[in-house]
């Protein structure tokens, strides 16, 4: 006979749990969890309880988050209260347990997850023991997150060569720490490692000591393939075990083998903020192009799609009396208790599978069985020219102001006592202090929607007035080298080569040192 098993965890082990209901559900168990069990327009307190009811085994998903959780402590209390119910304590972290629930069973799963499984799969198997132990303290971590972390301080300590770029080592030397505690953010850290190995690159040719150099030049290749192995190790399926919400990678519907249901039209509402105007169109198109009929009424909606965004976090309606379903198109701190309680329909990386929605609309726990995801902490997820577009704009800012760090060491003295260089140092800050101001400016408006920046008009000036910036820098340059070679007091022949040597190829002709290592 098949066994109902109810999931009690909290949200920081969705990462987690979503694993372990893979393999139950190939197992052929029967799993009540939360965001793929709550069918919307139905109260949820009533859909906990039934679950709990029809359930033969509790699996309470013990971390310090969940044994804090008013919610999960609600779910246990309840099951204590019905006779006969089985509960096994899943161990995630260590922890000092209620006493009700120290006489319970219990699976580490803090060291070597698959024979963790295996004990899980045996006890499920197997009737209730009668005794127990307490389940024992200490520290204990999987083997992939050890190899993760051994490799983050690896690349943290190569990072410290790109200290010019303050980006790059600020997440990556502080990412070791972050990866013990479950906590990092996932895609800065991303970005941090694929600009590590250019960042190197570069420092070879900023840098003016031979050994450094040397160095430097060596640890460029030795990243790469601790680079590669970082990133693939991050995405492991243990580190997406292990994660927290925001330290692990976005996930993604399956639309693959769905059987649709014969065709029935559901009057549907798109409930959105001013600013969501074209994304709510367009899904408008799709859903009366499939033959489904829109309502100007929420009320009078068979299907209320509320598109989530940083400026609307809840829906005008309660999914617990109608069929809600969240479209996020943009990470948001600030979503409703509701909407965080139930699956999302996931358009951060561009509008999709908008058509498979359309034909699920009829059966709405299909549809959100099939193509929905997880709830997940505030990730930022953004389409992929738009994700690349803001790493292309946070390295050009890296570079273009982290490339002057050699005059401004090289020349401090000249910059402070020496008045001919008080021009040259002027504009030099304004120039710099305007490339980071607008190229942080451009990426704040790019990723929240919001300003002039985020049109494309806005988006062409900003790069034109960026480029405008670095040939005043070019300028600039051309000024310190003519200052230096007054000081100098030889031909000019003579300094251009000094300074090449000096800086390993730096310079060219007319100083344009910048357009070069750019």
């Amino acid at each position: 006979m098949t066994q109902n098993i109810f999931i009690s965890y909290s949200r920081r082990e969705v990462g987690f749990v979503d694993k372990l209901v893979e393999h139950l559900e190939k197992e052929t168990f029967n799993i009540w969890l939360d965001y793929r069990s709550l069918v919307p327009g139905k109260p949820w307190e009533e859909q906990i309880n039934q679950g709990l009811k029809t359930s033969d085994i509790i699996l309470l998903v013990v971390s310090k988050a969940s044994i804090a959780s008013d919610n999960v402590e609600f779910e246990w209390r309840q099951a204590l209260q019905e006779e006969k119910k089985r509960i096994i304590l899943l161990v995630f972290e260590a922890v000092d347990l209620p006493p009700e629930l120290e006489k319970y069973e219990w699976v580490d799963f803090r060291g070597n997850y698959k024979q963790a499984l295996k004990e899980l799969d045996h006890q499920l198997q197997t009737p209730e023991q009668e005794k127990h132990s307490v389940p024992e303290a200490g520290f204990k971590i999987p083997s992939i997150v050890w190899l993760a972390f051994f490799l983050s301080l690896i690349v943290s300590i190569i990072s410290i060569s790109t200290v010019w770029t303050l980006f790059i080592p600020f997440f990556l030397i502080q990412l070791p720490l972050g990866i013990l505690k479950r906590k990092f953010n996932y895609m800065l850290v991303q970005a941090s490692l694929l600009m590590l190995p250019f960042a190197l690159y570069l420092t070879v040719n900023f840098s003016t000591n031979e050994d450094a150099i040397d160095i430097v030049d060596f640890l460029t290749y030795v990243s790469i393939p601790f680079v590669i192995g970082l990133i693939y190790t991050l995405r492991s399926e243990g580190m997406q075990r292990w994660g927290k919400p925001e330290a692990v990678a976005p996930p993604s519907a399956n639309t693959k083998k769905i059987t649709y249901p014969d065709f029935k039209s559901v009057s549907f509402f798109i409930d959105h903020a001013p600013q969501d105007q074209k994304i709510a169109d367009h899904t408008r198109k799709v859903f009366k192009g499939a033959g489904h009929t829109e309502v100007t009424d929420p009320a009078s909606a068979d299907a209320v799609f509320t598109l989530v965004s940083r400026f609307k976090g809840d829906s005008i309606v309660d999914s617990q009396k109608q069929v809600v379903y969240p479209v996020i198109i943009q990470s948001n701190d600030k979503i409703s208790r509701q909407l965080s309680r139930v699956q999302w329909l996931d358009l951060r990386t561009g509008v999709r599978n908008l058509d498979v929605v359309a034909r699920l609309l009829p059966e709405p726990t299909r549809l959100l069985r099939n193509v929905g995801i997880r709830p997940m902490g505030n990730q930022i997820v953004l389409p992929a020219v738009i994700m690349y577009l803001t790493y292309f704009l946070a390295f050009l800012a890296i570079v273009c102001i982290g490339s002057w760090l050699p005059y401004i060491l090289q020349y401090a003295n000249e910059f402070i006592y020496d008045p001919d260089f008080t021009v040259v140092i002027g504009q030099l800050a304004i120039s710099l202090i305007l490339f980071g101001g607008l190229s942080y400016q451009m990426v704040k408006n790019i990723v929240d929607r919001k300003g002039f920046f985020a049109s494309l008009l806005g988006l062409i000036l900003g790069m034109l007035v960026l480029g405008g910036i670095i040939l005043w820098q070019i300028e600039i340059d051309n000024m310190v080298f003519a200052l230096v070679e007054h000081e100098c007091g030889i031909s000019r022949l003579f300094c251009i080569l000094s300074a090449r040597d000096l800086y390993g190829g730096q310079f060219s002709d007319a100083g344009l040192s910048l357009v070069q290592t750019a």
